[in-house]
């Protein structure tokens, strides 16, 4: 289950560019500025995807595949959701 998992991050991720750490700094920072809802839905959304990620570390200590595999959905839901909206706000964000 987790090589797939791993799979579809990887894939999730080439879907969105990556940002370098810099890149991404300055973003929030930038959003922080322009518009604070945004910022403070990224940080819960972030916040969730942790929590989810450490559930998921205990579930798989657990071997409770059904419930691991609904987990890992929800999370790849959630990074697309918090992907988007990154990418979203570094689009608003940048200098035309």
């Amino acid at each position: 289950m987790t090589t797939e998992f791993e799979e579809r991050m990887k894939a999730l991720h080439q879907e969105f560019e990556k940002l370098s750490p810099e890149e991404r700094k300055i973003v929030k920072q930038k959003i922080k500025k322009v518009n604070v809802l945004t910022s403070r839905k990224l940080e819960r959304m972030k916040h969730d995807l942790l929590r989810m990620e450490t559930k998921r570390a205990q579930l798989s200590l657990d071997d409770d595949p059904k419930e691991l595999a609904e987990l890992e959905d929800r999370i790849i839901n959630k990074k697309r959701e918090f992907l988007k909206l990154l990418a979203k706000a570094k689009d608003s964000c940048t200098p035309r």
